[in-house]
């Protein structure tokens, strides 16, 4: 009889640990910050659970043709999905930077709410500089998640 009770306590600290890595992504810390590799228009695959948030991917597309010395209209798109209990609201920022190290420039979105057990698909247009967008090879990704 004890092996079953183990056995089935084991079970529902198993379901519990699942509960708090929704989509089988590992929880990271809040704030969540980390350098990826970029290039305009491909997705960045985060794959991460901030604070019950979890973030697929994001993507930054043009939405113009990119010509030196100006701005261009571009369209950041963040996917992923809330599992936590309470509506989450989502400040995030991509510092793009070149093969160095170099900052380029702040893409700073505005804050977003996620509602818990709903896809997210968060979509903002903002404009960068056309020598930023096409210089940067690495972005970091800065996510805090706030209920």
């Amino acid at each position: 009889m004890q092996r079953v009770l183990a056995g089935v306590a084991a079970l529902l600290l198993a379901g519990v640990g699942g509960a708090q890595e929704p989509s089988g992504y590992p929880s990271k810390e809040n704030p969540f910050g980390a350098d990826y590799a970029f290039e305009l228009g491909k997705p960045i695959q985060l794959h991460v659970n901030v604070e019950g948030v979890s973030f697929d991917s994001v993507t930054v597309v043009a939405l113009q043709e990119v010509k030196a010395g100006t701005k261009v209209k571009c369209e950041v798109q963040f996917s992923g999905a809330g599992a936590a209990e309470k509506k989450a609201t989502v400040t995030s920022v991509l510092l793009l930077e070149d093969a160095t190290g170099k900052g380029l420039e702040r893409l700073t979105l505005d804050t977003f709410k996620v509602k818990p057990g709903k896809p997210l698909d968060e979509k903002q247009r903002l404009s960068a500089g056309a020598e930023s967008l096409s210089g940067a090879t690495k972005v970091y990704v800065y996510i805090q998640v706030v209920y």
